[in-house]
């Protein structure tokens, strides 16, 4: 009867640990890599989301102020202590919107009273650059230069019928950005509109 065959214990030798690892550090790095590439997408597609609420939250805010105002600031261009201003009338009161610091606040009052409590309007804001975040345009000027684009163009003689504001601004998430740059109406005005407003207090909001 034979003998049965020698078993063999050897292990692994050093060159085979190496081969092994270098094909194992490989697969970590594509592996990993691509969760890098997912978790980036995922974090840019979240902030584009948020950036976009932010935009279209500010949008219907101020849509439904803007829209009804009877007298608008012409000094919303003008940062007082590093702040922006704009005050307008509606019907049922003041309004003062306040951009600082990234932060777009409305706040509300009866006139002769001081402006009230500021409540948020949206966050994560930054100003364009070289552009104030509000315009205010009369319906004496004539805003545009030279003839817009499009099938809807206005002409370098266009004059509005009623003030119009303007508001220009970055919503930035991460590195997400979006512009904010809006045109509103305010529809209870008129080219007779008083340039002086009881609403026009110069106190900043509290």
């Amino acid at each position: 009867m034979s003998a049965p065959p020698e078993e063999k214990d050897g292990g692994y030798s050093l060159l085979e640990l190496i081969v092994a690892m270098g094909i194992m550090s490989v697969v970590l790095v594509v592996v990993f890599g691509g969760i890098m590439q997912v978790y980036s997408a995922v974090n840019r597609t979240e902030g584009t989301s948020f950036a976009r609420d932010q935009v279209a939250a500010a949008f219907r805010r101020l849509d439904t102020q803007l829209r009804y105002a009877s007298w608008l600031s012409s000094k919303a261009a003008v940062p007082v202590g590093g702040r922006y201003y704009l005050e307008f009338a509606l019907p049922t009161g003041c309004r003062q919107l306040v951009y600082d610091n990234g932060v777009l606040t409305l706040a509300s009052w009866t006139a002769p009273a001081a402006p009230g409590k500021a409540m948020v309007v949206a966050s994560e804001l930054a100003l364009m650059p070289g552009t104030a975040p509000f315009t205010v345009i009369t319906p004496t000027e004539q805003p545009y230069a030279s003839a817009s684009a499009g099938s809807d163009a206005m002409g370098s003689g266009y004059t509005p019928e009623f003030y119009q504001i303007r508001l220009r601004l970055n919503a930035t998430v991460g590195t997400t950005t979006i512009p904010f740059d809006t045109l509103f109406s305010a529809e209870n005005t008129t080219r007779n509109t008083n340039t002086e407003n009881p609403c026009s207090s110069g106190r900043p909001s509290s």
